[in-house]
């Protein structure tokens, strides 16, 4: 495990995976922005032995790896292509690894760019949460070049519980959409039977207890009805994150042709629910959409 991964983005999700990272021996290197929240976990990241650095371009030289965990492909594309970010100090050999979610099109376009100068791209985005990426149980679906994805393998095994190289460069982001979308669609299937529930006086406990022997369960229905019973929407993933992906999920139904009337109207609800003020709450608090929604 020699490689020396280069961290943008320690976060909610990036501070687990850096922990994780540290705590099996791995050399981490970041860089982090001047404000009272990336402080904060730059603190921490510091605190486990990474390493922060002033730049960009200390990073890229550095470090072998550079790994990104940011909000969107805008992001990435901002710190690959744009003069201000890490894009013009890599040099080839290198390999950039995008966990974030982001849509395959422009992954699939900068791996072109990338690897024109000998760099390697490969998008590895995670199914779970910041508890998964506390306890270093993630799922990381990567696409792209293999050899890189063997190279880095070890490294990806301090974080994750199972790890799959699913094809070449967007099969990673493409397959963490559909993921989303899925798991998306479920939370607001349960968000609208549970505000129906309470609408007409189902007491909720019972509600769960039957669900949760019958063919309605689901993993969704275990991590968000207890929560949602005792009011808890401590933020965990920002409803805005949601929104995100499901508008990526019916732009890449669109450009394939695939029929999404339930991908578009999924995109509707979440649209109403930022609209209406709920985009940095968690996304389970779509139950309060619900129940508010006149």
């Amino acid at each position: 495990m020699h490689q020396k991964p280069g961290f943008i983005g320690v976060g909610i999700m990036g501070s687990g995976i850096v922990k994780n990272m540290r705590q099996a021996g791995v050399p981490v290197f970041f860089t982090a922005r001047e404000n009272e929240r990336a402080r904060a976990y730059a603190a921490t990241a510091s605190g486990q032995g990474a390493v922060e650095v002033a730049d960009f371009a200390a990073l890229a030289e550095a470090c072998e790896v550079i790994m990104l965990c940011v909000p969107d492909s805008n992001v990435v594309e901002s710190l690959l292509r744009d003069a201000t970010g890490i894009g013009p100090h890599l040099r080839s050999g290198q390999i950039v690894v995008d966990f974030s979610t982001s849509y395959p099109a422009s992954t699939q376009s900068l791996s072109k760019e990338l690897g024109e100068r000998g760099i390697t791209l490969l998008d590895a985005p995670l199914t779970g949460s910041k508890v998964q990426a506390e306890t270093g149980e993630l799922n990381v679906i990567c696409g792209g070049d293999k050899a890189a994805f063997e190279r880095l393998t070890p490294i990806f095994e301090t974080i994750s519980a199972n790890l799959f190289h699913v094809g070449p460069s967007g099969s990673g982001h493409a397959i963490k959409l559909i993921n989303n979308y899925l798991g998306q669609a479920i939370l607001a299937s349960i968000c609208e039977s549970v505000s129906f529930a309470g609408k007409f006086g189902l007491d909720l406990q019972s509600v769960f207890d039957a669900v949760s022997v019958s063919g309605g369960n689901s993993p969704f229905f275990q991590a968000f009805v207890p929560r949602m019973i005792n009011r808890d929407f401590t933020v965990n993933f920002q409803q805005k994150f949601a929104r995100k992906d499901i508008r990526y999920v019916n732009n890449l139904f669109r450009e394939s042709g695939a029929p999404a009337p339930l991908a578009a109207a999924l995109l509707s609800i979440h649209d109403m629910a930022t609209g209406r003020g709920f985009g940095e709450e968690d996304v389970g608090a779509l139950l309060k959409f619900y129940e508010e929604f006149q």
